[in-house]
């Protein structure tokens, strides 16, 4: 709920109640004086091919690391422009090969680290995830730079904003150049609200928030693009991820103020063989006009 704060507090006060106790309004409701406003989602089309938004000599800053949906861009952008891509993410790239590189899959894993028997239960399913990731790191790592133009791999915090200022000045010194951002970095700590912990609500709101404005901050003007990726699930959006969209579509508008290039927050759904909406995040990209756009899927 948006408010205006000229407004006494009392009068701020009977609006929030008003909308409290109105179980069928919608989700978000601003005032603007007596004015009261909602969004409201309207279907459109965009014409143009759904080209890659830069050059083979284009340089593409994304994180989330190189796995899940920032994982898929990078192999769109390697794929079809050939671009340099500078990646940041909180798991370490992997020198050489990972541990028990004999146990090829979850369950030899756990054999494994059963036979191992220094770690109790928790201990070894997080220790399995740990060496997925890394795994799946590595590969897709080990993929990319067979047709990206150059790949570097930044580990580290996107809440750290001296951590993405030095990387974002990295990339200038080495290459001279930043054409497109897309922060797709977040934590997957999905609970119902009655079964979520403030800590757990701030580390999700704070590494896409807190993230996206450490990037806006330290990119220059001419930037290409700066995207911010949400999801898109109908219904199932949990909370701390729906505020920090709502967030980033506010802050957005005052990035546009700064930025030259395409300033877009895109909710993704996933496209009809399951795998996130590159080719029409691509279009939005280069068509578009909208700072904030939902990708609903497929029709069902």
């Amino acid at each position: 709920m948006d408010v205006d704060t000229g407004e006494t507090p009392r009068m701020i006060a009977l609006r929030i109640m008003a909308e409290l106790l109105a179980p069928d309004a919608p989700v978000t409701v601003g005032y603007d004086g007596e004015r009261r406003r909602t969004p409201a989602l309207v279907r459109a089309e965009l014409d143009g091919d759904a080209r890659a938004p830069v050059g083979p000599d284009g340089v593409v800053l994304l994180t989330g690391g190189a796995r899940g949906v920032p994982a898929r861009v990078a192999r769109e952008l390697a794929g079809t422009a050939g671009c340099h891509l500078e990646i940041v993410g909180r798991t370490p790239e992997p020198v050489g090969r990972t541990v028990f590189s004999e146990a090829v899959d979850e369950a030899a894993l756990r054999r494994a680290l059963v036979a191992e028997g220094s770690r109790g239960p928790e201990e070894i399913e997080e220790t399995i995830r740990r060496i997925l990731a890394e795994r799946e790191v590595q590969e897709n790592l080990d993929a990319l730079r067979v047709r990206a133009a150059s790949v570097r791999y930044h580990s580290g915090d996107v809440r750290d904003a001296r951590f993405v200022r030095n990387v974002i000045e990295d990339v200038y010194m080495r290459h001279g150049r930043l054409d497109g951002v897309v922060h797709a970095a977040g934590i997957a700590e999905d609970r119902l609200v009655r079964d979520k912990s403030p800590e757990s609500f701030e580390r999700l709101y704070r590494t896409k928030v807190d993230g996206a404005a450490s990037l806006a901050a330290a990119v220059r003007p001419g930037v290409g693009f700066f995207v911010v990726l949400g999801a898109a699930e109908a219904g199932r959006v949990p909370a701390d991820r729906a505020a920090a969209d709502d967030a980033c579509d506010a802050l957005a508008r005052v990035w546009r103020t700064r930025l030259e290039g395409r300033v877009l927050v895109a909710d993704l759904a996933p496209s009809a063989d399951g795998e996130p909406a590159v080719a029409e995040l691509f279009r939005e990209i280069a068509h578009g006009d909208e700072t904030r756009v939902v990708f609903t899927g497929p029709a069902r």
